[in-house]
């Protein structure tokens, strides 16, 4: 080891030895020697400073604590003084009201009382009575009677009006003598109830007086004021006090009160409140003396203190020269700038050492220029891309002119931690088809990973469309620990190879792509062809495909999605998973079909079959394929489909309408041979006994029933036929639909057909905008049904009720139940349950289909429903609800029987005999007529309770005749008879004044109910 080694290492040893070892936990800020001397003195004297500084401090703590005690106890004593008058003034009044004179009433006498008595006491200037109107009924320093106005609307009047509690007022203006007073009123409470106010008045002098009995701190003050801080009584000025304000709102006792009012000056302040009236008391004394002796005594120490503190820092300043002068002319000069004496060895030591060190440095960095300089010409002028990574997160690069030229960057350093130029500026950097992220570059993972990359095949790509193939290799570099510091990476540009490569691949595909189009051609024909490229999304088309989609080869999109567009959507879904359930199987071949939108907007049928191609991974890469035009023969498959399908739905309706025209003859043939049988056997028995007979009287009775049932099956068949044809007219009009129901079951009920069963009613009333006659014709089908296919014995329920907006009708039986193949059919024509062999339920198979006609026209809907057979059934009617009319008239109960008189006008003398007689034998008194005006004299002369009027009658008609009572005023209810049932004839006899219509033959059901109606 040489010598000048030896020294630098001895050198070294004993600075370390001479300097203290830091303290982690201490961290010294970087400033001059000199602030450090002056650092020491002041750490040496400031604290002694500060403590006995703090020592001055408290002691003027205490003695202000002292004075602030002092302070708050005599301003509770004041307050309790003041507190006591109050409350003796409070209880004198309370006493004075509970006097006879002013329990009574007796003002006057309450009066003298006050004024001719001792009774007040010696702080009140004067008492006053207030009514409980505010109007003031005297003041004992006035003559009774005398006017003092009215206080209503003040708030301390209003406040005991509303609590009832003793008030004590704050400083106000007297009523005639403005001079300020203090106010205590009391409730003068009579039977429970406010009917006085009592006060008394207590001038600031009384405060005053009050407040000379006080034991007030020298040179201080004592103040009394009220709640809004205007002072009362003040210790100092009595006369310039009244009506002054406190200069600020009290708060807690102690507190400070600046440029108070009286007193001009700074003062420590104590304060009390008063509680029954919300005054405070203020004592204080002036602040000034007290703080001028503790500024005296603050100011002394902190001069000595100062004067240390000076003296202290001059000598740390003398003796602080001695070192910082070697030390700045070290640092400004260097080490051999001056060999003057130095002092302070350690100084000294200090300079030699630098001197050693620049001569060795020196020579190193001669040595290190000239290996730079090697390297800068070999990286300058390599025709690889070289770059280096001088941090472990590659955030400086150094680039060589060739790789710099290869990114289309700067040579030099670049900075990778600023912000990345536009994307459409910079190259993007690809490996095997997918871009690289910055982090992912080699350069970047070899010095991130510490790992080694060789032979990493790279494409740049530029923003001008360039392509620039790249090999890189990537070397970390790693420091003395072995983790990485940095990495050098070289790219070699093998874009030539990568072209020719490229050339040579793209001459074999050509090749194969001619031999598939040929195969393919021989195979379907000259059609449309295609060329589908996986990778890049592209296919060609040929001209003749194009034509197929009707659209020229410029307008072509050659991506996938181009071509789904020109596709039905479904059919471009479908043939994109077939292909790709194909690519799955790694099928060599697939065909499909779809329908092409044109450019005219023609759809066609295209059949396709393509080859596909497959890369060393297994990966689809081409898809070449034919297209034929098959729109014909998917036609010529749909139009025989649709032909076959029509003609299998035309032979089931007709099989089913030749059914129903079967079972309609049949069960029409039964129901006309069982009435015209009975008819014919009872005009037989009516040939062969007398009149008067019982067997003559059976048969007659058998003939009514009979003729009636071929008039109702008439009317059905009528009427179904107009529904059908949609030609029957609604009379609508406010019904209940509770009455409505009514009719029907009274009518049902009277004939018998209701006698073997049990009917339950539950009608609620509800009302319906509906032609009442049609919708009795529902409910009497409805309950004809139910009790056709119920057996004897069972029941029927009728329920009337509201469900939200709507209007039910429900009729349930426990019949035989509807099976569930007949319940979609049950409102179908002709359609009838199943029947037993004696056809004991009759009828044609129309009752229910005509129900929801007519439900249907009305706006509503009818629905059927049963568990099964021998289950029963339930059929309900919705209609849509309507407002009650405002006067409705009362519900009747049953049916009149009461004898009513009946006046029938008929021209056919046998009608008009049967009709007589008909109404005779139910115990009416009939009046006839033959012609028109015959009939209208014998109603104008009667005033019939109901008239029967044909309307074909000789000379005046049945509508003149309707018209002409009409005209005369009269009320009679009037019914038509006519052969005629259309809606027209209906609706012409209501216009002419008929109350109702009623077609021939007359139902004696329908004429009982005009009877009870009447």
């Amino acid at each position: 080891m040489s010598d000048p080694t030896r020294s630098r290492l001895g050198l070294a040893s004993r600075l370390r030895s001479l300097s203290p070892h830091p303290r982690g936990w201490l961290k010294w800020p970087a400033s001059s020697l000199r602030a450090y001397f002056v650092i020491v003195i002041l750490v040496a004297t400031v604290p002694q400073a500060a403590f006995v500084s703090y020592l001055i401090y408290q002691e003027t703590l205490a003695a202000r604590t002292q004075i602030e005690d002092g302070l708050r106890r005599t301003a509770s004593t004041f307050a309790l003084a003041v507190e006591r008058e109050i409350v003796s003034s409070i209880d004198a009044l309370a006493i004075l009201a509970q006097l006879d004179s002013l329990q009574t009433g007796n003002v006057q006498r309450f009066y003298r009382t006050l004024t001719q008595r001792p009774t007040m006491r010696n702080t009140w200037r004067s008492a006053y009575l207030v009514a409980d109107d505010g109007q003031m009924l005297f003041s004992t320093d006035r003559p009774f009677g005398s006017s003092l106005g009215n206080v209503d609307g003040a708030p301390e009047f209003e406040r005991i009006k509303r609590t009832q509690r003793p008030v004590v007022t704050d400083l106000v203006l007297g009523h005639d003598t403005g001079e300020l007073v203090t106010g205590i009123q009391v409730p003068v409470v009579v039977k429970g109830e406010l009917k006085y106010v009592l006060g008394a008045r207590i001038t600031t002098a009384e405060w005053q007086a009050l407040m000379g009995q006080a034991s007030v701190p020298k040179g201080g003050f004592l103040s009394l004021f009220d709640a809004n801080s205007r002072i009362i009584a003040h210790s100092l000025n009595a006369e310039a006090s009244a009506d002054a304000l406190v200069p600020s709102t009290p708060g807690a006792d102690g507190g400070p009160l600046h440029d108070a009012a009286m007193v001009g000056s700074t003062t420590y302040a104590a304060w009390h409140k008063v509680p029954p009236a919300g005054w405070g008391v203020g004592v204080g004394i002036a602040a000034e003396p007290l703080n001028r002796a503790q500024l005296s005594a603050v100011a002394a120490a902190m001069g000595a203190g100062l004067l240390s503190l000076s003296l202290g820092l001059l000598l740390a300043l003398v003796v602080a020269r001695q070192v910082t002068d070697p030390l700045l002319l070290l640092a400004k000069d260097g080490p051999k700038s001056t060999r003057r004496p130095i002092v302070v060895r350690e100084i000294a030591a200090l300079r030699d050492a630098l001197v050693s060190a620049a001569d060795q440095r020196e020579v190193v960095r001669a040595r290190l220029q000239a290996k730079a300089d090697e390297f800068e010409t070999l990286f300058t002028t390599s025709p690889i891309g070289l770059a280096i990574a001088q941090d472990p997160e590659c955030r400086v690069l150094l680039m060589n002119p060739a790789l710099a030229a290869m990114l289309d960057a700067t040579a030099g350093r670049n900075d990778m931690a600023r912000p990345a130029p536009p994307a459409g500026d910079s190259p993007r950097v690809f490996r095997r088809g997918r871009e690289l992220p910055v982090e992912q570059l080699p350069i970047q993972q070899a010095c991130r990973e510490a790992v080694e990359l060789r032979d990493v095949e790279l494409d740049v790509v530029h923003a001008d469309g360039r392509t620039i193939n790249a090999l890189a290799y990537a070397v970390p570099l790693l420091d003395a620990q072995g983790r990485p510091r940095g990495a050098i990476a070289a790219f070699a540009d093998i874009t030539e190879r990568k072209r020719a490569e490229e050339r040579l691949i793209a001459a074999e595909r050509q090749l194969r792509e001619s031999q598939n189009l040929v195969e393919l051609a021989q195979e379907a024909g000259h059609v449309g062809f295609f060329d589908y490229h996986f990778a890049e999304d592209m296919a060609i088309w040929t001209s003749g495909l194009a034509k197929l989609f009707g659209v020229r080869l410029d307008e072509i999109d050659p991506r996938w999605q181009g071509w789904a567009r020109r596709v039905v959507p479904e059919d471009a879904q479908a043939v994109r998973e077939a292909v790709d359930a194909a690519i799955a199987q790694h099928a060599a071949q697939t065909i499909f079909e779809f329908r092409a939108i044109r450019a005219d907007g023609q759809i066609r049928w295209l059949a396709s079959r393509v080859l596909l191609s497959y890369d060393e991974q297994r990966s689809a890469t081409r898809m070449i394929g034919v297209a034929v035009d098959v729109t014909d023969q998917k036609l010529a498959e749909q139009a025989r489909a649709e032909l076959i399908a029509r003609e299998q739905a035309a032979r089931r309706d007709a099989e089913n309408a030749n059914r129903a025209k079967d079972e309609f003859l049949a069960m029409l043939g039964h129901e006309l041979r069982n009435p015209l049988g009975a008819i014919a056997a009872a005009v037989e028995v009516l040939n062969r006994v007398g009149a008067q007979n019982d067997t003559a009287q059976s048969a007659r009775r058998i003939i009514g029933r009979q003729t009636s049932h071929l008039a109702r099956l008439m009317n059905d068949l009528l009427d179904m036929a107009r529904a059908t044809a949609g030609k029957i007219t609604l009379a609508r009009q406010g019904m209940n639909l509770a009455q409505l129901v009514q009719r029907p079951l009274g009518a049902l009920d009277v004939s018998g057909a209701l006698k073997q069963h049990t009917v339950t009613v539950d009608l609620q009333e509800v009302w319906v905008e509906v032609d009442a006659m049609r919708i009795e014709q529902v409910v009497t089908n409805l309950l004809t049904n139910a009790a056709k296919y119920t057996p004897a014995g069972g029941t029927i329920a009728v329920r009337v009720g509201v469900d939200g907006d709507e209007a039910v009708l429900e009729v349930r039986d426990t019949g035989v139940g509807i099976p569930p193949t007949l319940l979609p059919r049950v409102f179908d024509l002709f359609v009838q349950g199943e029947r037993t062999l004696d056809r004991r339920q009759g009828g044609l198979g129309i009752g229910l289909t005509l129900v929801r006609r007519l439900v249907e026209l009305h706006g509503g809907r009818v629905q059927a429903q049963s568990p099964g057979p021998n289950l029963g059934s339930t059929f309900t009617v919705r209609l849509k609800r309507a407002a009650p009319p405002s006067m409705a008239p009362n519900a009747t109960g049953a049916a009149s029987t009461a004898a009513k008189h009946v006046v029938v006008v008929e021209d056919n003398e046998d009608a008009l005999a049967a009709i007589e007689k008909l109404l005779t034998l139910a115990g009416h008194r009939v009046t006839i007529a033959s012609d028109g005006a015959t009939g209208l004299q014998r109603v104008m002369d009667a005033s019939p309770d109901l008239a029967l009027i044909d309307i074909g009658l000789p000379g005046l008609n049945g509508y003149e005749v309707a018209q002409r009572l009409r005209a005369a005023g009269r009320s009679t209810r009037l019914v038509a008879l006519s052969g005629y049932g259309q809606p027209q004839d209906i609706e012409r006899a209501l216009a002419a004044g008929f109350d109702a219509h009623m077609v021939k033959p007359v139902d004696v059901m329908q004429l009982q109910g005009f009877l009870a109606q009447t």
